[in-house]
């Protein structure tokens, strides 16, 4: 496995996903900036938040 670490592997895929879809949404540089970021940290966000959900009830 190349990516040992799973948050590691999800950042990574936060980051291309988002960019790949502010380069499709959006038209000007700084509205691609401002969706991609904003994009990229709502994806990080959710999945940590889920993940410490499943953390909880798993127990």
């Amino acid at each position: 496995m190349i990516l040992e670490s799973h948050l590691f592997s999800m950042i990574v895929y936060a980051f291309f996903v988002s960019v790949v879809l502010a380069l499709l949404r959006r038209d000007d540089r700084r509205g691609r900036v401002k969706y991609g970021l904003s994009l990229f940290l709502v994806m990080v966000g959710g999945a940590l938040l889920f993940g410490w959900f499943m953390y909880i009830f798993a127990r």
